[in-house]
């Protein structure tokens, strides 16, 4: 059984920022689409301010993304969120990056699996 992680709202806000920025929404235009002020935005992208489910589910629909992108980090069955975060950072790396990135994931891998840690 895996463990429950505790929720780190600076690591959700980060994650709530890339999605807005990616789409290049700025935080006046996400407020507005949220139904609150610029400065809330802020504080819950900065992990000052904790959300309300309300909030979330809010920002999350005015993104147009699925929760699974803002919440990969705790629930279980988000691999498919990790794997694409890695195509979009291999989207800019030239070849001899991949491959340096490769080398060292399979690594990686490999003294994960040696010390027993979860796959």
């Amino acid at each position: 059984m895996r463990k429950e992680k505790i929720m780190d709202y600076g690591d959700l806000g980060k994650r709530l920022r890339h999605e807005r920025v990616k789409k290049k929404i700025s935080q006046e235009q996400m407020a507005k689409m949220a139904g609150c002020s610029s400065a809330h935005i802020s504080h819950i992208e900065t992990g000052n301010t904790i959300p309300s489910l309300e909030m979330l589910v809010r920002i999350i629909n005015q993104l147009k993304i699925s929760s699974d992108v803002i919440l990969c980090d705790y629930v279980d069955k988000a691999d498919h969120v990790y794997r694409q975060e890695l195509n979009e950072l291999f989207e800019n790396c030239s070849e001899k990056e991949v491959k340096f990135i490769v080398e060292m994931a399979k690594e990686n891998i490999r003294l994960l699996r040696k010390y027993g840690e979860e796959k």
